[in-house]
């Protein structure tokens, strides 16, 4: 027989809600005190360092750059004898000869050697074919002289690039030489402005001489290398002069020439 006491009902009821209720909170509880799922880091990501630039000895198609070779010219030397202010003079009459005396002029009369007037003319003097030559190098060196006055250093180096003989007979040579001229002011602020110059000498008086003029035309190879102020390499060296100039000035055909180094050419 069902049971109808209405007071135990609900009291089975009261005792119902009090458990589903303790149980919820438990859940409850449970959730909240649970440590949080973990979370993947982000990754740290680092810059590479760039190196600095260096040359890397290969052509386009990846194999090793070819040096140039070194030719039997020395810069700064290579004379008999000895005229103004040092200049190697008494070349032989060869190629070399040519070469030597050409690079030789253009340290010389290119630099603060000519800033003494007596020094320049008798320079000029010893090395020019003619006396219109002469004459020709005295106005020069006079009106570069005033735009030393504020350098103490003045000075090509061709020992540290290369040379080209772009033409030559037993009468005349044309020669390129390619290098620095190191040029310090008087803050003390040094450049090493690469370019290529083309100095011409013919044969006269039993020597290799000036004709006109000391430098005939002034170009640039296709780009200075890396360190301007270092020695590049003979292998860099000919990676440079094998390209034709973006803006090769008024020598058009230095990617034509053969390149020596020379002789005494410092790495």
């Amino acid at each position: 027989m069902a049971d109808r006491n209405p007071r135990r009902l609900i009291v089975i009821i009261i005792i119902t809600i009090l458990v589903v209720a303790a149980v919820g909170l438990a859940f409850y509880l449970g959730q909240s005190t649970s440590a949080p799922p973990p979370t993947t880091p982000t990754p740290t990501v680092s810059t590479p360092v760039t190196p600095n630039p260096t040359y890397v000895p290969t052509n386009r198609e990846g194999s090793p750059e070819p040096g140039l070779q070194t030719g039997s010219a020395v810069a700064g030397d290579g004379g008999s004898k000895a005229g103004p202010a040092g200049l190697p003079l008494g070349y032989t009459h060869d190629q070399t000869g040519a070469v030597n005396a050409a690079t030789n002029y253009l340290i010389w009369m290119n630099s603060l050697k000519i800033a003494d007037k007596a020094t320049a003319d008798a320079m000029a003097a010893s090395a020019a074919a003619d006396d219109a030559t002469r004459e020709a190098l005295i106005d020069s060196f006079d009106a570069l002289r005033s735009g030393m006055t504020d350098l103490t250093a003045d000075q090509p180096e061709p020992a540290r690039g290369a040379y080209a003989v772009a033409g030559f007979t037993r009468d005349a040579a044309s020669i390129y030489v390619w290098g620095p001229e190191v040029i310090t002011d008087a803050t003390g602020r040094t450049e090493h402005l690469w370019g290529i110059n083309a100095i011409g000498v013919v044969w006269a008086s039993g020597d290799w001489k000036l004709k006109g003029e000391l430098v005939s035309k002034v170009g640039g190879a296709a780009v200075d290398p890396l360190d301007p102020a270092g020695n590049p390499s003979a292998e860099e060296k000919h990676s440079i002069l094998r390209r034709t100039p973006a803006d090769p000035g008024d020598i058009n055909d230095s990617a034509d020439q053969t390149w020596f180094e020379y002789t005494n050419a410092p790495h």
